[in-house]
Formats: C-alpha cells, structure tokens, sequence
C-alpha cells in the first residue's frame, strides 16, 4: 500500500462567514470639536456606528447620559441629537455612545471624540469715559489710537475702525500707512493732513460680529495733526510687536511687527535659524510684511524669531520669542483591537508634553464608560498605568470598549478602542509533520481548519521559499470531487520526483490570527524509509501526531502487561495431591517429527499425553 501523506487541503475553500456579533466602532465624529451657538438657535449633532447587531446610540453631556425632554431630543435609532432652542443652559461637552447586545450581559458602548457646544458671547459693549480722548501729532510724525475698555466676546471678534461724523459712519480702510493690530489699536506709521478729524467728526474702535451681523462702537477719539511746510525724515522705529506670543500645536500663528518712520519702511522676516523667511508654504506675509503667518504650527517652530524694518536712513529691529503650546501629544492612542480567545490583548495610552513643558498626570481609563482605577478581575494596569491588559479573554464575555483620556492645563487627548474577542484558529486535520516518500507512492497533501464564524478562513502555501496564495506548488493537484490535494509520483520522471523534497508549510489565516502546519517531505534514498509511515490517511480523524506517538505506548505498554501476567510463575499450595494427567494441545509441525507424515504437511494440533505433570493450582 502506498504511504500516504497528509498535507494540505485547497486553498480555494473558504470557511464561511456567518452572522457574528461585534462591538460598535463609531465612524462619526472622528475628532473633537468646537462650535460656538447662538443664543436661541437650534443645533443637530450626529452620530454614526457599525456594528453586529446594529448598534443603538445614546449622548452624554460633560460626562452624563441626556434623556430626551423639552429642551434636548435623543435619537436612539438614528444617532441624533436635538437642540431646538440653544442656551448657555446647553453649552458643554457632548459626547455620542453607540452600543448593541452581543449576548446575554455583553453590551459594549462605544464612546465618541467631544463635541464642545459654546454659546456666542456678546461683547457688551464699551466702559464709557463720557470724554473724547484727543491725540495730537505733526504730520510725518507716529501716531496711534488705542482700542479701550473692550469687553471681548466669545469667540474673539475682528476690531475695525470707523470716522464718524454727525451724519453718518464710514469704515477705515487700511492702507501702508495703517494698521489695526490684534488688540484693536489703529497705527499710523506717519500722519498725514488727511488722517485729522474736523468739527464733529472722531475715530471710533469698533468690533464686528460677522455672525449675527452686528457692529459695535466704542469710546470715541479725536486726532489732530499739525501741518508742516516741510516733511522730516524719521528712521524707522518699533513700535509694537505680538506679546506673548503663545499658540497651540495645529494652529496658525500670526506674529506683529509695527515699524514708524518716513519715508515708509519695509519689514523683513528671519526664522529661528535667523534664516530670512520668504512667502510661501507654511509661511504667508499679510497686510505690507507687518504680519508673519506660520500655519501648522509644530514643536519646531518654536524659537525666537526676528523682524527688521528699514528704510534708506537705517534700520530697526526686535525678537519675538514664539512659544509653541499643546495639549497632550499622543505616542499611542488606543485603537479597536481583536484577538483570538485566549490571547491577552493590550491597550497602550501613551502621550507627552510637548517640548519644555512639565510633565503628565496618568491616564484616566474607563471600561464601557465606568472608570476603571485599579486591576480587577483579568483587566490588570501596567507601565505606569499607560498599558490596559486584559488576560486569557473569552467569548463572549470579555468583549467590551475602552476609552482613557490624558489632561494638562493646556487640553486633552481623548481616544477609544473596543475589544472583539473570536473563537481561535483549529488545525483539526493535519499529516505527520516528518515522513518519507518513494517512487509510486500517491502523496495525499490535506490540512484542514476551523476558525470563529465570523472570520474567513483562507489557506496558502509556502514551499522552497515561494508563497502561493491562489496556485499550488509544482506537481501539486486538487481534487475537486474528493477535496484532496495530492502529488501522483507515478507520473513523475526522476527529475520531477527529486524535486517535491523539501518542506511544506500550510498557512491557515484570517485579518487576526495566523497558524502554519510544517511538514518535512523526503525521499527513500533506497535503504529503507528514513521515518516509518503506516496506515493511510492518519489524519483524517483529526489526531495530532504526539497522540499517535502516545497511543503507541499505551499498546506496548499493555502488551507487556498482558505478556508478564502470561509469564508469571504459578505457585504450588501446601499439602497438594498429585492429580491426574492432562491433555495439552501442541502444536506440532509433523515435518521434524521422525516418521511423521509427509513434509511440509499441516496437521493441525496434536494432543501429546504428558504422565505424573499434576495441575497446576492457584494458591
């Protein structure tokens, strides 16, 4: 009979994929947010999850689940929230959980980034003074008109300027000669006749909310200028540049540098590397070079940076150092994870400070939303509490969501990751993982697998240092009929033969989980097989070779048993009487015996009378 090998089954089957449960995974909001709302206006949120079964939603704000009344709506199906009439009752932290039942008891609840609701605060308006503040320069001369008694809204409004008279209004248009810096002072760079104010015409600071589309004033100021038959020249001369200047990671900074003097000078830039910055990419100039915009900011931006105002009478110049700030920095948020059962499965939080910032709290975690602070059960802290384990999980019982959150006095980082545990990978039919072959015999090549019904199970093989994912190796056949996968070495030349030695290895995989079958294949070198191989088709009933190595044993084991309860010496009774002869069946081949029958001839067994043996007894 031919040996037959075990090595592999098609990899064209597929193992199918049955409905199985999975914990949400919300798809939106991805990233937090903040969006400012006016009083009284109306607000929809929403919320999208995947899930098995179809996950339900629920919103929380500043931590706390919202039941639907008449100021909030909660969509459980849809994943919407409604806010028809908006209020600083309102404004906070909201937060969409989406959650479904996988079994009895598991319900994992996802949770999503923050969306932070804030009500439009109006600037009131102005400390009235109840007076004209006048300010006097000669023309050619530097001259500004400050923006007073402000009461800032949020978000932070654009200041405008406006000449009013008795009649009517007119907006400021900046020009090379003006400019209104980011605390609402306006700056001459020199006066001119045309800048003075007359009868009952003043300047007026103004904020504007292009949201709400309104305008309003504030303290009033007159400016004169006293004319000269001839301009001065002045050099140039700082008068104001951004202080601090503090900005976040992910932000545009935007750096102020005001030069005085006549004729008007021109500003130059120069990066940390005191290298000059020129417009373009990262880096954009605005209103004539008085603004530097750095977009994207990142750690390495910060430094001091350098402004030059010049002119053909000289030059001025100051630093501005820019501090770059951030919240936490993220090295590794949690993210959802699967694992096979049995497998412990790891959450890392980890985030820095950014640069020459002081360092962190620990992370804060919580399980489905319930913080967690302690080991517990087989969910165990690790790495200074930035490493969440859970141990030896199963289905489905430990499947669940986590979410941990790092906070420093600048903000937060906030990240999410459920846990799918699934049924391992079974290698439930494989061959002996070393045998010898020769020429004739059929190599049965057939490894077979389970895995959780909600994976595909796929099959490929390496052999020779080559993987094949959707062929075979050489002179290998599937059988489509039998669902064997075989080499007929028959038909094989001694070339071809020489060539299917080596080592086989089947790889059973899906997305999470990879199991490989190693199998040694060689040659009979014409002394005798170099493993003994017996039966055929040792594997088809799912046994693993150290069984069939044990099974051996336990039979030799019971042979010798058997074979030395034969062998034991009888022992003789006290007293006993001699008994009578008894008749022993011998075998006797009648060949060797002297005038015995004919040579060779089978008689069968022979009664031989054997006198004065007594029985033997037991005692």
């Amino acid at each position: 009979m031919s040996t037959i090998f075990i090595l592999f089954c098609t990899l064209a089957s597929l193992h199918s994929v049955a409905s199985q449960g999975k914990p949400p995974g919300i798809i939106d909001p991805l990233v937090p947010q903040i969006r400012y709302i006016a009083a009284e206006d109306s607000i929809s949120l929403t919320c999208k999850a995947e899930g098995n079964p179809t996950p339900k939603y629920t919103w929380y704000r500043n931590g706390k689940e919202i039941s639907s009344n008449q100021y909030q709506k909660v969509d459980a199906d849809t994943g919407a929230l409604e806010i028809p009439d908006f209020s600083g009752r309102e404004a906070g932290d909201y937060r969409c959980g989406a959650t479904n039942n996988i079994s009895q008891g598991v319900s994992p609840l996802a949770m999503s980034p923050a969306i932070s609701l804030k009500e439009i605060r109006h600037a009131t308006g102005w400390t009235k003074s109840g007076q004209i503040e006048h300010i006097i320069a000669s023309e050619g001369e530097y001259a500004k008109l400050e923006c007073n008694n402000v009461t800032h809204g949020d978000p932070k409004l654009p200041f405008s300027w406006f000449l009013k008279s008795s009649k009517d209004a007119d907006q400021l248009r900046e020009s090379n000669r003006t400019y209104i810096d980011e605390r609402g002072t306006l700056h001459f760079i020199y006066v001119e006749p045309s800048d003075k104010t007359s009868g009952d015409d003043v300047y007026h600071c103004a904020i504007y909310n292009k949201v709400q589309d309104y305008i309003k004033l504030g303290n009033a100021k007159r400016l004169t200028v006293k004319e000269v038959t001839v301009k001065p020249e002045r050099k140039p001369r700082n008068q104001f540049k951004t202080n601090p200047a503090e900005f976040q990671i992910g932000q545009t900074a935007e750096l102020e540098c005001v030069f005085s003097g006549y004729p008007l000078p021109s500003i130059q830039w120069f990066n940390i590397r005191n290298e000059p910055i020129n417009p373009g990419g990262r880096y954009q100039m605005d209103k004539h070079n008085i603004k530097l915009k750095i977009a994207k900011l990142t750690e390495k931006d910060e430094g001091l940076y350098r402004c030059k105002g010049g002119s053909t009478l000289g030059e001025a110049e100051t630093t501005i150092f820019l501090d770059v700030k951030s919240g936490p920095v993220w090295e590794k948020a949690i993210t959802n994870l699967t694992v096979p059962e049995g497998r412990d499965a790891s959450f890392t939080c980890k985030a820095r400070p950014a640069i020459d910032e002081k360092a962190l709290e620990p992370p804060v975690w919580y399980k489905n939303w319930e913080r967690i602070q302690k080991t517990t059960g087989n969910i165990i802290f690790g790495d200074e509490v930035r490493v969440l384990t859970v141990t030896q999980p199963t289905k489905p019982d430990d499947i669940m969501c986590f979410q941990c959150q790092i906070t420093n006095d600048i903000g937060s980082v906030f990240s999410n990751g459920c846990l799918n545990v699934i049924k391992p990978i079974e290698v439930t039919t494989q061959p002996l993982l070393k045998q010898g072959i020769k020429k004739g015999d059929l190599v049965n090549l057939t490894v077979r697998g389970t895995t959780d019904p909600g994976m595909t199970l796929r099959y490929r093989w390496e052999f020779k240092n080559k993987t094949y994912y959707t062929e075979l190796p050489p002179h290998v056949v599937y059988d489509d009929v039998t669902k064997q996968t075989y080499i007929n070495t028959t038909s094989l030349s001694d070339e071809e033969f020489k060539q299917i030695e080596g080592t086989y290895t089947g790889v059973l995989y899906h997305d999470f989980e990879t199991r490989r079958v190693v199998i040694d294949v060689v040659l009979d070198d014409g002394t005798g097989d170099r493993y003994q191989v017996t039966g055929a088709d040792v594997c088809e009933h799912s046994l693993y070779p150290w069984i069939y190595s044990l099974s051996a044993a336990v039979v030799v084991l019971l042979f010798t048993v058997v074979f030395l309860i034969i062998r034991r010496p009888t022992c003789t009774c006290p007293l006993q009487q001699q008994s009578e002869a008894y008749l022993t069946p011998v075998a006797i081949n009648m060949s060797h015996v002297v005038g015995g029958g004919e040579a060779g001839a089978d008689d069968g067994p022979y009664y031989s009378t054997i006198p004065d043996v007594p029985a033997p007894k037991r005692c």
